[in-house]
């Protein structure tokens, strides 16, 4: 691919090789190339001028349907900047029929959350997933440049299922949309000039529940995005002294063991309310909690 700088216009040039193509190591000749102008839309010129600016690796596939020529490019649109520590950052928590997007300041402190709802993502056909992950994206991105956000962090994805629901159900919808959600919210936040960041997902969820989402009033889908945000900014999860008083942890217990220590109980818990039939769709932490420490002995 080449930009002319005096048209202002992108073209292809096309190696054809001879027919029968020789393969003595001769010399590609001017004859053997073909030029065409490239129809590139607005919105993606700036990003690709920078890419051939640097002299970036790209891949062109060129597919010819219905009496025209279409040209798909794709490269890497990598960040190597550091995470700034002096600007706020947005966390991002992807589930199957919601996105909860959580604005946290360089402090740590909560600033602003807001969740995305796509309840028909796991039901509709292929296409019309595309299309709702797409403007899902958009609209994610376009809030977060709104508030002057320049940087935005994930979670890692990982497929690990811990759900209580159909196992089978959840790797097939849950695992799709997410990965689907995930490569258009990076690629749409990318293209409006915000870094983007992973982050473990190691007990997000835990920890945004029981330390953030009562004292904030969040749901625990936004208080994982807040947990998010924090540990791309560095922040240490330490548990409460509250909790620690209620788990009583032998000495020496680091953080991410006293939050594992946590999980293994609450989901032991789980099992036991199902069991039990107990009615915990209500629940918040503290009901946890005592349900959860009630059963320890």
């Amino acid at each position: 691919m080449v930009f002319d700088e005096v048209t202002g216009s992108f073209r292809l040039n096309v190696y054809i090789p001879p027919e029968p193509e020789d393969k003595s190591g001769r010399r590609r000749k001017e004859e053997d190339w073909v030029t065409v102008p490239l129809e590139i839309p607005a919105p993606y010129r700036a990003i690709l001028l920078q890419h051939l600016l640097r002299a970036g690796a790209y891949t062109v596939r060129v597919v010819r349907k219905n009496g025209r020529f279409d040209c798909f490019i794709s490269f890497p649109l990598g960040d190597d900047v550091p995470v700034k520590k002096d600007l706020p950052m947005a966390g991002i928590d992807l589930n199957p029929d919601v996105v909860a997007v959580t604005v946290v300041l360089p402090d740590g402190n909560f600033h602003i959350s807001r969740c995305f709802w796509c309840p028909e993502l796991v039901y509709v056909s292929h296409e019309k997933r595309e299309w709702i992950a797409g403007n899902l994206a958009k609209d994610i991105a376009e809030w977060l440049k709104s508030l002057g956000i320049k940087q935005v962090a994930l979670e890692e994805l990982s497929f690990a299922q811990d759900h209580d629901t159909n196992r089978l159900f959840n790797r097939i919808t849950h695992n799709f949309c997410k990965k689907l959600l995930f490569n258009r919210i990076v690629v749409a936040l990318r293209k409006r000039g915000i870094a983007v960041f992973t982050v473990s997902a190691r007990f997000t969820s835990l920890i945004g529940y029981f330390k953030y989402s009562e004292a904030y009033g969040l749901s625990a889908h936004q208080a994982a995005a807040l947990v998010i945000a924090r540990r791309a900014l560095g922040f240490a999860e330490r548990m409460p002294r509250e909790l620690l008083k209620r788990l009583s942890p032998k000495e020496g217990w680091k953080p991410f063991g006293l939050w594992g220590k946590l999980f293994g109980l609450y989901k032991a818990a789980r099992k036991r309310a199902i069991r039990e039939d107990k009615i915990f769709r209500g629940w918040g932490p503290t009901e946890w909690l005592s349900f959860m420490l009630s059963g320890t002995g």
